[in-house]
């Protein structure tokens, strides 16, 4: 049985779910694979919030019982598990562009105002678009190798350069200073040294981003590159565990891992 959440019709009281999620001083509990994968991110907006947080890793996720998958809302990862400072009060936020977005409003990555929260709101939606075109061309387990092939060249030669082309053009107009909006990292920030990260890991796109054809993306990623709690995240022997992919060779554990309970993760995994 999927893991639904609480009813909220009959006017339902959800003031004690939302203070959870609004409290400052909130931990949380992220269920995903031992990889980087999608998660960069959100990993990057719960290290620079300074938040404390632990990973869990499902038991067995391909288990044909799918006992990990039925304890999520949508039966998939990953799942944000927030927690109570005092521990009584557990609520999942699933999905990763709601994780994010909810990261990102609670720990003020959504910039000043509507105005900015808007654009911002438009550069992550289309770097977005383009990383799920990455996962249908590359990651779509369906297609034949012919067909992969081809879904691979029409995004390295198309939809990248346009990309590129596109997003360049706003950096230009906010003065190549390494962010979309204003002077301050956004989750659009975030999102787009993700993609650039991305796209420098594939060899035949080698030559698409460097600093003669993509000056304002190159910016982006440097200062996201280097912000020290960014840095000291990625020392961390958490960070250090972590696949970028399941098809990279499984690295050991970082000590004190917890696994996905299976009943919600109320006291943080076991």
């Amino acid at each position: 049985m999927v893991a639904t959440y609480s009813s909220t019709s009959n006017n339902a009281d959800t003031s004690a779910q939302a203070a959870v999620l609004d409290a400052p001083d909130s931990t949380y509990s992220l269920l995903y694979f031992d990889t980087i994968g999608i998660l960069g991110p959100t990993h990057n907006l719960l290290s620079l919030s300074g938040a404390q947080w632990q990973q869990l890793y499902p038991q067995d996720w391909e288990n044909e019982d799918n006992l990990d998958k039925k304890s999520t809302p949508f039966e998939v990862m990953p799942v944000l598990y927030v927690h109570s400072k005092d521990g009584s009060q557990t609520v999942a936020v699933a999905e990763c562009k709601t994780i994010e977005l909810y990261l990102a409003q609670k720990y003020n990555f959504l910039g000043k105002n509507t105005y900015e929260r808007s654009l911002i709101s438009s550069f992550v939606s289309s770097t977005a678009s383009l990383w799920d075109d990455f996962i249908y061309s590359a990651v779509n387990l369906k297609a034949t190798p012919e067909v992969k092939q081809e879904q691979i060249a029409a995004f390295l030669t198309t939809k990248v350069p346009n990309w590129i082309r596109i997003h360049e053009a706003h950096l230009k107009a906010n003065g190549l200073n390494g962010h979309y909006v204003g002077d301050a990292i956004s989750l659009a920030d975030l999102r787009a040294a993700a993609m650039v990260g991305l796209i420098q890991r594939l060899p035949p796109a080698a030559n698409l981003i460097t600093p003669e054809t993509a000056p304002g993306l190159i910016e982006i990623k440097k200062v996201i590159d280097s912000h020290p709690k960014i840095v000291a995240w990625r020392e961390t022997e958490h960070s250090k565990s972590l696949r970028f992919s399941r098809a990279s060779p499984q690295l050991p554990r970082a000590s004190g891992t917890k696994l996905n309970d299976r009943q919600g993760n109320k006291t943080g995994g076991i």
